[in-house]
């Protein structure tokens, strides 16, 4: 969700039932539904749309035949997937897509992208928006949630709701939002981004709280452990620059022990233009950092770099794109990096070796932000 979004009013059960049955019916009566096969290693890429305008999509790329198909929900299923998609997690076979201000969990077929099941919040207790989704097992998850200050358990096998874990945290401006989700043994380690500077964690074994983490720097937005045991967390610093300001606007990364929960390194950056994003390489020893143009760092560096590992395109005007995701694929380290380009027409997708050689490009939907891949 971009920051735009800040100061939107939570919305009541009513109205998200109301954007939900709007989302699931079909956009174009009378077309049928288009059959898919995709085998393979193929990568999945979620558009998030624009906030309340429904258009939120999914592609499907193929690395190898170097070809992509947009709106593959929408074809497959022949109905819209809905408002602001917030992210994809596969889990055997199964791509799982939060649909945040729809306020949906859809289950796919990873191959012929139809619908398994699906969960809504008004078959759950507490979830009102949902942004991230994290497997225990194959008959446990965890949701996270822009509004509720509770984390949802829910099966998804069944894709039925089963418990909710409170999150003990109070609400700034409508807010109390849990996000991102990285586990380090037992324990579960997630992000509270809106107007908060925590980080919370869960004991997996029992779903109660037992810790949180202050970090000296607002809004902690994306997360990753590498392969010490040591949990990388970026801030976007709060709103400083935007219509409404909250903090100084200047993002922090953080290395946390995830044994001990200490703090052992603070490096502020420079101020975002867009969205900060973290990610690693397959055995996550090299991070991965969205902060206006990508940065690349050893995990055992004691600071990130200075300069950029792939530079952000520039229009005409010589004004950078806004990169808003980032994926490496978990098989040969390739990267792929999502540009919004201005938030309003169709993104664009980038692939590059994991040396930083661009091999590929494609066009999407509107703010791509996140990948999965098969």
């Amino acid at each position: 969700m971009s920051r735009t979004h800040v100061h939107i009013l939570l919305l009541s059960k009513l109205l998200a039932a109301t954007v939900l049955l709007a989302a699931c019916s079909n956009s174009d009566p009378g077309t049928e539904e288009e059959p898919f096969d995709a085998q393979g290693r193929g990568i999945f890429v979620l558009c998030e749309g624009n906030f309340n305008a429904g258009n939120a999509s999914l592609s499907y790329y193929d690395p190898e035949a170097r070809t992509v198909e947009n709106a593959v929900f929408q074809r497959a299923n022949d109905r819209r997937l809905g408002d602001t998609g917030q992210s994809i997690t596969l889990h055997r076979g199964t791509a799982y897509i939060a649909v945040e201000n729809s306020g949906i969990i859809w289950a796919i077929d990873a191959n012929t992208f139809r619908v398994q099941g699906q969960l809504t919040s008004g078959q759950t207790e507490h979830m009102i928006n949902p942004r991230y989704i994290h497997f225990l097992s194959d008959t446990k998850a965890y949701v996270t949630d822009l509004y509720a200050p509770y984390i949802t358990i829910f099966n998804p096998q069944t894709m039925t709701y089963t418990a909710s874990i409170s999150t003990e945290q109070p609400q700034a401006f409508g807010y109390c939002s849990t996000e991102q989700m990285v586990q380090h043994g037992t324990e579960l380690f997630t992000n509270c981004w809106s107007y908060s500077n925590k980080l919370l964690v869960v004991d997996t074994r029992t779903d109660q709280l037992t810790d949180s983490i202050a970090l000296t720097s607002w809004q902690p937005k994306s997360m990753v452990v590498d392969a010490r045991g040591k949990l990388w967390v970026v801030t976007d610093g709060g709103y400083e620059t935007s219509e409404d300001s909250f903090s100084d606007n200047i993002p922090h990364l953080y290395r946390i022990d995830a044994a001990t929960h200490a703090i052992e390194l603070d490096q502020a950056l420079d101020t975002d233009e867009g969205s900060v994003v973290l990610a690693t390489n397959p055995d996550a020893t090299v991070l991965y950092l969205i902060n206006n143009d990508v940065y690349r760092m050893n995990i055992t560096d004691a600071h990130l770099p200075v300069r950029p590992f792939i530079q952000a395109e520039r229009n005409e005007r010589g004004i950078r794109h806004k990169l808003y995701g980032i994926g490496v694929n978990p098989h040969n380290g390739e990267i792929y990096v999502a540009d919004a380009v201005d938030y309003s027409q169709a993104g664009v997708v980038r692939r590059y070796s994991a040396e930083g050689s661009l091999i590929d490009q494609f066009r999407v939907g509107i703010n791509p932000n996140g990948f999965a891949f098969k």
